[in-house]
């Protein structure tokens, strides 16, 4: 005969030892960084190692977000069904944190991706440090997220225009009984998410392409002058990639030089994927479509 299986789980624990002649914690939180569900770094000397995060950074497996400005803590309470001799909880507690960001407009349409998206959140300190969670196998991640984006605020005499971020944490305990403060020897100022490049086209012929490459919002407000040959692509109107010569950038205009044959009106110039340069990384949007003279 089937019958109800239920099963009760007990959160007794044993005594730990509690001898201490210093308590080691960190301060306020400043940014945060997030990353998709099942990223973690090897080990603890990973979570470190500034070049593991450039690399997650490259590879679209961690955003760093923006500054985290007036950094508060909105916990609720758990809820209670009381009865004569019961009491059952009703509504869990909950860890959520809220901070403002001070955006510009493309800032807030990046930040805004990430709206509602379950993730995690690594936590950057004034320390500097950082806030983690440390698996079972040795492996450091990030505690389980899911970001709110308020609406972009117009600047007012009193503040700049900003947004409001509200983090709803899974569960108080991934911190709590698993966490992870590590102490790098860089800061988080030297950290960076991934700039769009926009390549404008100064002129092209059947032999010779000229151009720029520019980040910023929108069209492009700063040159990208460091690029190299593996860095930029040209392809035919049927998506192939065209083998080309290639001229580093001037450095009086910024101005890059591709030669080669065929050029033709439909071709596109744009940069392979995400490139590095230093500590940045950058990838266009979109590439150049080529109009030949």
């Amino acid at each position: 005969m089937n019958r109800p299986y239920v099963e009760c789980g007990s959160k007794k624990t044993t005594y730990r030892n509690t001898g201490a002649k210093k308590q080691c914690t960190l301060k306020k939180t400043v940014r945060y960084a997030v990353a998709e569900k099942g990223f973690a770094f090897d080990s603890i000397e990973d979570a470190k190692d500034k070049d593991k995060w450039d690399a997650a950074v490259k590879d679209k497996k961690l955003f760093p977000l923006y500054d985290a400005e007036e950094y508060a803590i909105a916990d609720t309470e758990a809820t209670y069904w009381e009865g004569e001799n019961t009491r059952l909880e009703t509504t869990p507690a909950k860890k959520i944190r809220t901070f403002r960001s001070i955006l510009g407009l493309c800032s807030y349409n990046a930040l805004k991706s990430f709206d509602g998206q379950e993730m995690q959140a690594f936590e950057f300190t004034t320390d500097p440090g950082i806030k983690a969670v440390l698996t079972e196998d040795g492996k450091v991640k990030g505690q389980t997220v899911v970001l709110n984006i308020g609406r972009l605020q117009d600047a007012t005499s009193e503040l700049p225009q900003n947004a409001v971020v509200t983090v709803n944490y899974k569960d108080f305990n991934e911190r709590e009984d698993f966490g992870a403060d590590l102490r790098p020897e860089w800061s988080y100022l030297e950290l960076y998410g991934i700039f769009d490049a926009f390549v404008d086209i100064v002129s092209a012929d059947a032999t010779e392409i000229k151009f720029t490459v520019s980040s910023g919002c929108g069209s492009g407000d700063e040159l990208v002058t460091e690029l190299t040959a593996a860095d930029v692509e040209v392809r035919d109107a049927a998506g192939g990639v065209e083998s080309v010569s290639f001229v580093a950038a001037d450095p009086t205009d910024g101005i890059y030089t591709v030669t080669g044959t065929g050029f033709a009106n439909g071709f596109t110039l744009g940069l392979v994927k995400v490139v590095s340069v230093g500590d940045m990384s950058f990838e266009t949007p979109e590439p150049a479509k080529i109009t030949v003279a």
